[in-house]
């Protein structure tokens, strides 16, 4: 079947329009295009290369996880979300170690193939100027660049994702122009098996990925195809109980929900004694998740706004009145894959609105869609500015273009000129800790002072366990994240000792990352000697779960604490150990 694509060869009697002229030069060079946007977005991931993992410590809860994975494969099982990923790092992390710059170039190219796959998938199926536009302001973007060296899930998805549509668009490409017979589905059972594996894999990679099946049978209800969407289920069906039936096969009793499906009902994350949510807390909370994303994020995204800038009703509404109208563009131009990026965007983003709290509001779960949302957004635009023969006209669409393009491009080159001194300084001069606050740095180094250092089957119980983990060059930790009750000393001590914990390690990481926790400590009166780990959080702002976790055992038994090591004289580390 032919590809859904404009051809705008000007007609020898008349001259020919901007986007005519455009069209065709950018389809006379595609494959120098998708060369160059590709080489451009390699050199940028390296100005904006990050050497360190994120503070968030996701990144380093992935990694800890990968090793498990290297050293049992199927003995361990991750259920904190998705882990396909997890499954993919063991697979690096058995042959060359734990190495933390390789699995960052790993993401780097994940990324560059990304950009490079999702130009093959549109190329010669959209108008050139939407696929050039929109690949290359998503290749350059500072946001997702930022990613692109990270070993957050991010990277890997955008990959999966870009194969995903390059897949989808060849089998839209091979059926028959009205909807497929039965025989016909009978003979392309694999083709269509296939296409379920994509999407599953798409959900294995990230949950909202389930959404995948959904939009795709949606396209094909909107092309009234109904036996090809009920191909799209049965396929994605049969490769789900496969998967699901294998899984067990060979994890087991190891499997438990993920932990994101049980979070997904709560009120507060954070907070389960809030309870559970209802139908009109799912309503608000999309209706939330709405205006923060797409007034929000997806903006600042694209340079147009300032990071953590407030949020606008008005603005939503509008976004969401732009993408309506290049989906509603793309119906009436029978421009079939626009229209499936439009429905996969919507259905994904729709999953991310109902399922995640309000307060997370992380811009790397709109990022992933960047360059769907831009050529669907574009195409409304390009539209409405085609006026046959009228290149004035059409000139106000290359502006607009203009605007975007500058606005991202900009914001690129000004985040990267700030980081290539701490590239230098971490690929260069081998610094692994340029760039952290000293909170961190202290944090961090300590964790690393802890692994060279301390006897060996020593475990410290540490606020950021995944974090001490990768700078520990592997070595245990004992994660500690919230206050848990009783908070009696004896029953504290109890635990830490069936858990074998012989450390502790107290820092004043800042609760605002951009704001200094550079202040003196000072002990209260008649505080003992282990208070010095803590300072009062009104007063510095630290995030102080270990100083509250440990506080009862400070008060009643200080005698048992035994001050190992300090690491900085400001916003310090402390390393205690445990005389039980």
């Amino acid at each position: 079947m032919a590809k859904n694509t404009i051809k705008a060869k000007p007609s020898p009697a008349t001259k020919a329009t901007l986007f005519e002229k455009a069209e065709q030069s950018i389809g006379e060079n595609h494959r120098l295009w998708q060369v160059a946007i590709t080489l451009i977005s390699l050199l940028f991931c390296f100005l904006m290369f990050d050497a360190k993992v994120s503070i968030g410590h996701d990144d380093s809860l992935y990694i800890m996880a990968g090793n498990k994975y290297a050293t049992d494969f199927f003995g361990y099982w991750y259920s904190d979300n998705a882990p396909l990923y997890v499954m993919f790092l063991a697979l690096p992390i058995s042959m060359f170690g734990l190495n933390l710059m390789l699995l960052k170039l790993l993401s780097v190219l994940f990324f560059v193939l990304s950009v490079w796959i999702l130009f093959a998938a549109f190329k010669n199926r959209i108008p050139n100027l939407l696929l050039v536009a929109s690949i290359f302001i998503y290749a350059t973007n500072f946001f997702a660049l930022s990613y692109a060296s990270l070993t957050y899930t991010e990277a890997f998805f955008l990959l999966i994702q870009s194969a995903f549509f390059w897949v989808f668009f060849k089998h839209l490409d091979s059926l028959p122009e009205k909807d497929s017979s039965f025989s016909e589905l009978g003979k392309n059972a694999i083709k269509w098996l296939f296409l379920g594996f994509m999407m599953f894999v798409l959900y294995f990679t990230k949950t909202v990925g389930i959404g995948t099946f959904l939009a795709v049978s949606v396209y094909f209800l909107f092309q009234k195809e109904w036996k090809n969407a009920l191909a799209t289920v049965v396929s994605f069906g049969a490769i789900y109980v496969v998967m699901e039936g294998l899984k067990k096969v060979l994890w087991g009793s190891k499997i438990t929900n993920f932990a994101q499906s049980n979070i997904l009902f709560l009120k507060d994350a954070y907070d389960p004694s809030k309870g559970q949510e209802d139908m009109a807390g799912f309503i608000e909370r999309f209706l939330g998740n709405v205006v923060i994303y797409l007034s929000g994020r997806f903006w600042e995204i694209l340079g147009f706004k300032k990071e953590n800038g407030e949020f606008s009703g008005p603005l939503a509404i509008l976004t969401v009145a732009l993408l309506v109208i290049g989906l509603l563009a793309a119906l009436r131009g029978k421009q079939k894959y626009i229209l499936a990026s439009a429905l996969y965007s919507a259905a994904l983003l729709g999953v991310t609105f109902f399922a995640l709290q309000t307060s997370w509001g992380q811009g790397r779960l709109v990022m992933v869609y960047l360059p769907l949302l831009l050529i669907v957004m574009f195409y409304g635009f390009y539209k409405l500015f085609a006026k046959p023969g009228n290149s004035s006209f059409q000139a106000f669409f290359f502006i607009l273009l203009a605007i975007f393009l500058w606005n991202n491009t900009s914001e690129t080159l000004k985040k990267s000129s700030k980081n290539i001194p701490i590239v230098k300084k971490n690929l260069l001069k081998g610094d692994k800790f340029e760039g952290y606050t000293d909170d961190y740095k202290n944090f961090l180094m300590l964790s690393e002072w802890c692994a060279d250092s301390l006897p060996k089957g020593s475990l410290v119980a540490s606020r950021k366990a995944p974090m001490s983990f990768v700078y520990g060059r592997g070595m245990e930790f004992y994660p500690i994240y919230k206050v848990n009750f009783p908070r009696d000393a004896d029953s504290i001590l109890t635990k830490l000792k069936e858990q074998k914990v012989t450390h502790v390690m107290f820092a004043n990481l800042r609760l605002e990352p951009k704001r200094s926790g550079d202040v003196t400590s000072t002990l209260p009166a008649g505080y003992p000697s282990i208070y010095e780990a803590y300072v009062d959080s009104d007063q510095k702002s630290i995030i102080n779960t270990m100083q509250n976790y440990f506080s009862p055992v400070a008060q009643k038994y200080p005698q048992k604490f035994e001050l190992v090591k300090r690491m900085g004289n400001d916003e310090e580390a402390l390393l205690y150990k445990i005389n039980y």
